[in-house]
């Protein structure tokens, strides 16, 4: 009996064994590959959002040609999923709020927090050239042509046209990375000359920040808003695995006039929200609104607010 018990038990052994690397072993092995495929990628798009960033600082006309190496996964040119309002109050005594604006609504909400004004006049001006003008009615604007990006708005008092602040519309495109592995769904995107990123069961997060630039105690700030192009079709797809090159090239763009702010308030829609509040909380000291769902700030003296919009010719192929 004991051959025949012995052979049982080496048997029961080796199907434990082959059970526990099949199991376990071979996605451990898997997902390290994952990681270790998701790591090189992270750090190719780190140094092109480097890249990225000169190009954006030093002017129109200004050039940079790089390298990407990509194992597996694609990377495109498409639209960004979030959406970013920025509101300012040039008068001390209102704080201006735009509530439910996104591209392509025809009305939305403006209010004073403060309850000093209630009905607005707002002329809206669009990229294209063209403007619109109207008041608000208990708080809601209607009757405009559809929002798009880099819609402005100037908001003044009805009833002695004060001129109290404004806001911007948002939407950029985003070059955009995504591998589907054993581990999960990584992705990675380039949104304002920074690195938006999501691992697998997590939510997302900057691993590059994005180009925000201020000065003293906050009184100054700057924000950068990109736009990107390439040659051919907006969503033309590069599939790795292979080494890619880059041409980055800046069309230039507008630079808005420099305004006074006593208080801002950020509204972000989109999988990136998160993310964006936690950048302007913790480097920036704004403050969270989780009633509302936004980040602002408030100052006794004003800062000087500046909003550069930028244009980025992308072209690349295969090396």
């Amino acid at each position: 009996m004991s051959p025949v018990i012995g052979t049982v038990l080496i048997m029961a052994l080796m199907v434990t064994i082959v059970g526990t690397m099949l199991a376990w072993g071979i996605p451990q092995v898997q997902d390290n590959e994952a990681w270790a495929q998701y790591a090189t990628t992270r750090s190719n798009l780190l140094n092109l959002d480097a890249d990225l960033d000169q190009v954006l600082l030093q002017g129109e006309g200004a050039s940079r040609s790089t390298t990407v190496s990509i194992g597996l996964g694609t990377f495109v040119v498409r639209d960004s999923p979030d959406t970013l309002v920025i509101s300012y109050s040039s008068v001390g005594w209102i704080e201006l709020a735009t509530r439910s604006l996104s591209i392509g609504d025809t009305s939305f909400r403006l209010t004073d927090l403060q309850e000093n004004v209630a009905v607005f006049n707002v002329t809206l001006s669009y990229p294209n050239g063209s403007s619109w003008s109207g008041s608000s009615d208990e708080g809601m604007l209607s009757g405009f042509p559809a929002a798009v990006s880099g819609l402005q708005g100037s908001v003044s008092d009805a009833s002695n046209s004060t001129a109290l602040g404004g806001f911007w519309l948002y939407r950029d495109d985003a070059l955009s990375y995504r591998y589907a592995s054993t581990a999960g769904l990584f992705q990675m995107r380039m949104v304002n000359g920074g690195l938006l990123a999501r691992e697998p069961g997590g939510s997302h997060f900057f691993e590059g920040r994005p180009l925000v630039r201020g000065s003293g105690a906050l009184d100054a700030l700057t924000f950068y808003q990109v736009t990107y192009n390439n040659s051919g079709s907006p969503h033309t797809a590069l599939t790795g695995p292979s080494n890619f090159d880059f041409q980055l090239r800046n069309q230039g763009g507008r630079d808005h006039d420099s305004v006074a702010a006593y208080a801002m308030r950020l509204t972000v829609e989109g999988s990136g929200q998160a993310a964006y509040y936690s950048y302007f909380d913790d480097e920036w000291g704004f403050s969270r609104d989780f009633q509302q769902d936004e980040v602002f700030l408030q100052q006794s003296v004003p800062l000087d607010l500046r909003i550069y919009e930028r244009t980025i010719h992308v072209a690349f192929q295969s090396r």
